[in-house]
Order: C-alpha cells, then sequence, then structure tokens
C-alpha cells in the first residue's frame, strides 16, 4: 500500500499489540497507540509514533469508547486496531461513530458475538459434525447439580462460556479451570462468579496443542499460518511462552475452514486445536476472532497478518494461496518462560500436564538456560527495538516487589 496511513493500535501492554506496531510501522505507517498504563511494551517501540492512556475497556466500557472516539478525532486517524476481546466490545457499541471517520479492523458485534460465545460455538461444532472434547454443557451451578453425576472421569477442564462477560455496565473476566474430582468442580461452581452464567465442562485432551491462524473472507482462507504450543504459562494450559511454526495440517484447515464459514467470517482469526493422542483426531479447543499472543512468530515466519489485513481492509486485491513461511522456527517470550519455570519449581505435585513433572521441570529449566540458538527468535526482545524488553522488565522487577 503506496499511502501512509495513521493508525491506532489499542492494548498496547500486550504483546500482539506490540508485533502489529512493529509490523505497521516499519512500513512507515504513523503509529498511535493507547494503553490503560502509563508505560505500555508498544508505547516503549521506536515505531510508536505518539501514546495516549485510556481507560480501562473491561471495567468503564463506555468512558474508554468516547476517549477513542476523541481520539480519533484528534489524530485524524484512518484505521483502528482493537486488540483484546473487551476493547473490540466496547468499540462495537460505538461502531457507526468510529465508522463515519474511520476504518475500525474487526467484525460486526453480532458476528464477533457468534464466535466468542464459546457455550453456543461449540454446540454449533458438535452439530456439524467437527471433533470436540467429551463436553458437558452447564446453564449455571444449579444445573451442575443435576448433571455432576454424568462425569465419570478426572481431571477435567472448566471453561466459561465466554471470556468476557457482561456484567451491568461493565464485564468481568473469566478464565480456564481444572478440577481433580467432584469436591473440587462442585467449590469451583460455589466460588467462581463466571460460573454463575453458562459454561462447559469438558475432559482433559492429551496431546500437542495447536494453532491455526487465518485471514478468513466468507468461505476461504486467505492465508494459513500453523503453531505448535512447547511451553504454555501457567504448565496446565495457558498463553503459550515458547511455541513453534509447523506446516498446516489439512484436517484442522478444512476444520476451521468449515467453523468459520458457517457465520462468514471476515478478518483475523485464531483455532486452536490438540490432536488426541488417544484416538488421533484434532478436536477442537477454542477460536479467538481477533489477534493472538504468538503473532510475532508468524511475522517472523514469513506470514505478516496485521499488514495483510490492512490490505483486505482497503480492498486490495487478495487472493487465496498459501504464503509459504519457515517452519521449525521458535518464539520465546523471556519472562513468560521464567514464569513458567518458577511455577514448575514451586509445584509440589503435578499439574495436569501431557507429561511428567520431574520430567517437565527438567525440560523447563533445561529450554530457560537455552536462551537462544539460530532457529529461535524473541517476543518481546529485538536487538533493533529494546525499549520494550526494558520496559516490559522494570514492569516485571515493579510487580515483584
Amino acid at each position: 500500500m503506496a499511502k501512509k496511513l495513521t493508525i491506532l493500535v489499542t492494548d498496547g501492554e500486550n504483546r500482539s499489540s506490540l508485533a502489529v506496531t512493529r509490523s505497521l510501522g516499519k512500513c512507515c505507517h504513523k503509529i498511535i497507540v493507547s494503553s490503560k498504563i502509563k508505560t505500555s511494551i508498544s508505547a516503549s517501540s521506536k515505531y510508536c509514533f505518539k501514546s495516549y492512556i485510556l481507560s480501562d475497556p473491561l471495567s468503564t466500557p463506555k468512558d474508554y469508547s468516547n476517549e477513542v472516539i476523541h481520539l480519533i478525532r484528534r489524530e485524524s486517524v484512518d484505521v483502528v486496531y482493537p486488540m483484546t476481546e473487551a476493547t473490540i466490545y466496547a468499540l462495537n457499541n460505538v461502531r457507526k461513530e468510529i465508522e463515519a471517520r474511520c476504518i475500525l479492523a474487526s467484525v460486526e458485534a453480532d458476528q464477533f458475538d457468534t464466535i466468542s460465545n464459546k457455550f453456543e460455538l461449540f454446540q454449533r461444532a458438535k452439530q456439524m459434525g467437527l471433533s470436540i472434547p467429551e463436553t458437558l454443557f452447564v446453564q449455571s451451578k444449579y444445573d451442575l447439580k443435576t448433571k455432576i453425576d454424568q462425569i465419570n472421569h478426572f481431571p477435567v477442564v472448566v471453561k466459561p462460556g465466554r471470556s468476557k462477560i457482561k456484567k451491568g455496565n461493565s464485564y468481568i473476566s473469566a478464565s480456564v479451570r481444572y478440577a481433580r474430582s467432584k469436591g473440587e468442580l462442585i467449590r469451583l461452581y460455589d466460588t467462581i462468579e463466571a460460573l454463575d452464567y453458562p459454561s462447559m465442562i469438558q475432559e482433559k485432551i492429551q496431546g500437542p496443542g495447536t494453532g491455526l491462524f487465518t485471514l478468513f473472507d466468507e468461505d476461504k482462507h486467505l492465508a494459513l499460518f500453523s503453531h505448535q504450543r512447547i511451553r504454555e504459562k501457567p504448565p496446565s494450559g495457558g498463553v503459550s511462552v515458547v511455541c513453534q511454526s509447523v506446516p498446516i495440517d489439512p484436517e484442522m484447515a478444512e476444520a476451521s475452514n468449515r467453523l468459520l464459514a458457517s457465520v462468514k467470517w471476515r478478518g483475523v482469526a485464531m483455532v486452536e486445536f490438540k490432536r488426541d493422542l488417544t484416538d488421533g483426531q484434532a478436536k477442537l479447543m477454542e477460536i479467538n476472532g481477533r489477534f493472538w499472543g504468538s503473532l510475532q512468530l508468524a511475522i517472523s515466519s514469513g506470514v505478516d497478518f496485521p499488514l495483510l489485513l490492512l490490505d483486505y481492509l482497503h480492498e486490495v486485491r487478495q487472493t487465496t494461496h498459501q504464503i509459504k513461511y519457515q517452519a521449525g522456527l521458535k518464539l520465546k517470550w523471556l519472562l513468560g518462560t521464567l514464569d513458567h519455570l518458577l511455577i514448575r519449581l514451586k509445584t509440589p505435585r503435578p499439574i495436569a500436564t501431557d507429561s511428567g513433572a520431574l520430567s517437565y521441570r527438567f525440560d523447563s529449566l533445561m529450554d530457560f538456560l537455552r536462551i537462544y540458538d539460530r532457529m529461535t527468535t524473541f517476543d518481546v526482545l529485538k536487538l533493533d527495538d529494546m525499549k520494550p524488553f526494558i520496559s516490559e522488565v522494570r514492569q516485571y522487577v515493579k510487580d515483584l516487589l
């Protein structure tokens, strides 16, 4: 794209936002970063032209969206990249006002809600004949009492129906939990507010986790990339701290195509699977209708999703083709791997993982000590853009004190 644009990248404290800032900033676009904290990693980048501190889209979405509209007017913003689920929800509420002045780089509210509602999404996937973990759909903690006897094997994975649950004029965050027994399961539902709402209880799938990343246009992939998780934080399952680019799995590509096409998705998405070691099937874990935490790996491997999305939004001709990328490249989030290691060393007994606790602790220690090799790139740490890493370390130390 020849024209240089003014682009607002939200949620600058996130690694995905930093990846977008660097990607589009290198193309000489004017990058403005917003964040809820004073010094975000994205705002620290040399590719950030200007930064703003805004309200928290999770706790005060109305204030946040009004501030974004004011910022768009003040800076003559051409495109807004909303980077988190909370931000997308908040800005979709004022979508008409935003689109009167610029492009909002996310799908509309109804479409986004369809993907974000995991409770309904997994039922849709099941009806379509896609492979999912054995799942018990629970409407509330009261519904659990009538269904708990259907659970015969532990541990189980407890997934809230949504990652962000609307409560009054704000949202509450919900996260995945684990239960090793019926007693633990009941206690979770008695104490976790998010489980007052629809949720799922799933079997824990033993097998490698694979993310399929796509730029999708209603019924087809325009660009695809895939990675496999190697280390996560927490180790029982969470954000990826070490991951590796892998070739596209045709079964996963087809399953994700069917699911995204069923809602006529337009834009970027991450579809995550696990290859079940017991039956060999690729089972759906989740879908995120936004940029993902390990975005930098795709960019470093040769699939620049932020730039591809920008071209797509401006109707630059897109053809269905597989962009060749480097398989075997690892992405390491250095402070994330440190957290992973510390959790492992402190854990008195095995967390639900796919390998033994002692070997996993040793592997984690060795992996952390092997800081770099020629097939490893870093997420935040970049020698030609060091300030984000310095900012991240300062915040990390501050949080420890």
